[in-house]
């Protein structure tokens, strides 16, 4: 697993899967329905979340599915779109056996005024601010590091995650409104193989 798919599979555990891989377990603990993007969505948003802002669809850039990520109709749903943007390392000891990692990864989110917003005018402003509310939750639950284990084995884990900067991607005369936003991972004492 690498760091694209570990922030993809952190920010919507339950809608995750890759070649039938799923999210078995974070932080060594059972998969369960507690550390989800609906559970974030319902901390944040409270009950009646569903109707403020369903799970979006959470993809890698790199994803060559069709209608995910190369292109994709907004008019079927929000979109999170994750890649990596840079990567750091550095040598911490005099001896150089071991390496601290950090990776700059930005996130995307994507919303459509469109017809679920006919009598609001502000309905795609207020869905974006509600998902960013709810990624920024995900995010900073999970910012201690969290371990993600897949169905067939593979894990990964994280020591910080923090976000960074936000900035506003909109365009008007498409009515896409959109934040980007940057993640900064950092995994500590890695050993040289």
């Amino acid at each position: 697993m690498d760091e694209t798919t570990y922030l993809v599979a952190l920010i919507d555990p339950s809608g995750y899967s890759d070649d039938g891989a799923t999210v078995s377990s974070i932080n060594g603990a059972a998969f369960s329905s507690t550390n989800t993007w609906a559970k974030s969505a319902e901390a944040v948003l409270g009950g009646s979340w569903a109707t403020l802002v369903g799970t979006p669809t959470v993809v890698d850039i790199r994803n060559m599915t069709k209608n995910k990520a190369m292109r994709y109709d907004l008019s079927a749903g929000d979109i999170i779109i994750v890649y990596e943007s840079g990567q750091t390392i550095e040598y911490p000891t005099i001896s150089w056996d071991v390496r601290n990692e950090f990776y700059n990864m930005t996130i995307d989110i994507r919303t459509l005024q469109d017809e679920r917003g006919a009598s609001d005018a502000n309905f795609a402003r207020s869905r974006l601010e509600n998902l960013y509310k709810v990624l920024r939750h995900r995010l900073e639950q999970n910012r201690k590091g969290a371990t993600i284990t897949l169905s067939d084995g593979e894990s990964l884990k994280m020591n910080q995650l923090f976000v960074g900067n936000r900035t506003e991607s909109n365009n008007r005369n498409k009515r896409l409104f959109g934040y980007k936003l940057t993640a900064d991972m950092k995994k500590y004492a890695v050993a040289l193989p």
